[in-house]
């Protein structure tokens, strides 16, 4: 039997060394080109889970909501809507109604004006003041829309149409229109001594007077009726600010230092039952505050006009004022009240 010398069996060896290492090159060869050819479809994948969390919003509508639907003409309300957790802007517009103006607090605090159809930008703000102002019919509804517009055009825009209705209480519902002819006359068609003859005209040749028609306009309100077993509740409305010379009140969106300034607003009793006296406290511009004599009783419905004027300011930007009410047994204080601000220039 052939006997295997060190000498070959250190050949054989680096032999089998040779082949698994050029094996393990081929076998890593193999394996880079694979992990090549999975690579991309992971990144791929990747990238899109990416895109996918970016894009994804949980707000994808916008609800927007006010305390009430239905308000006075004149009277502050606040809109509000849901915050879109992208980033972008929101804007705020209105359709035009007949008669109907409003003024809203823009992005500074400042009180301005805000025509129908213009679209108004306001930043990331999710809240806004609006006052409408409705002099033709005694109900109006108007259309707003606030819409969310992002910052890159990956997404699209996000608009919500909705609708308030203003009540202007000094425009009847009620108006009855008649008209009355006058009965045609016979004409004396001679003359007699002492008798004018131009007292009454001529229609042709027929010897009647001609019919002339009377429109006649009644307006019917409703009388107030106390209750004995009703109830009170006094309510505020703010109407506006703005400058008071003499008796004369303006409506302005800022006041100047020099400038006599006033707000107006109403305390309105609608309960059932007549109030007793009453009395408000104001809170003018640089915090000064003003409590009222005792005021009259209010019937059912009835409503009593406030304009407070103030003078002697000394300090520019954004001063605050309100009122509040307060009178026995009102039964829902939640509205007796009301705060607003108005912007003082030099």
């Amino acid at each position: 039997m052939n006997q295997v010398t060190p000498e070959q069996k250190d050949s054989v060896t680096k032999t089998f060394a040779v082949v698994g290492f050029i094996v393990a090159i081929l076998f890593a060869v193999w394996l880079a080109v694979q992990i090549v050819s999975v690579i991309p479809s992971a990144f791929s994948s990747l990238a899109s889970i990416a895109d996918g969390v970016y894009n994804y919003n949980e707000t994808q509508t916008l609800t927007v909501a006010t305390q009430n639907s239905v308000v006075n003409t004149g009277e502050a309300f606040t809109l509000s809507w849901t915050e879109v957790t992208i980033p972008g802007a929101y804007t705020f517009s209105y359709k035009c109604a007949e008669g109907a103006s409003a003024s809203i607090r823009d992005t500074k605090g400042e009180i301005i004006s805000l025509d129908c159809g213009t679209t108004l930008n306001l930043g990331e703000k999710t809240t806004l003041d609006v006052i409408v102002n409705s002099e033709k019919q005694r109900f109006t509804d108007v259309t707003y829309t606030v819409t969310f517009k992002p910052e890159n055009g990956v997404h699209e825009s996000i608009t919500t149409n909705a609708q308030i209705t203003i009540v202007n209480v000094s425009i009847p519902t009620n108006v009855i229109v008649e008209d009355e002819v006058e009965e045609e006359t016979p004409v004396t068609t001679g003359t007699v001594a002492g008798e004018s003859t131009t007292n009454t005209p001529t229609t042709g040749t027929t010897g009647l007077t001609a019919g002339t028609p009377t429109t006649i306009e009644e307006i019917i309100y409703a009388i107030p009726v106390s209750d004995p077993n009703g109830k009170i509740d006094l309510k505020v409305t703010y109407l506006g600010v703005g400058t008071l010379k003499g008796k004369t009140f303006s409506r302005e969106s800022t006041i100047d230092v020099d400038e006599q300034g006033a707000f107006q607003f109403a305390v309105q009793n609608i309960g059932t039952k007549t109030s007793g006296s009453w009395s408000f406290q104001a809170q003018l511009p640089a915090g000064i505050e003003y409590d009222s004599t005792s005021q009259v009783a209010l019937k059912p419905n009835e409503k009593a006009i406030i304009t407070i004027g103030f003078e002697g300011l000394t300090r520019v930007g954004t001063e605050r004022f309100g009122a509040e009410v307060s009178v026995k047994n009102d039964v829902n204080t939640s509205n007796n009240d009301f705060t607003w601000a108005v912007t003082i220039v030099k």
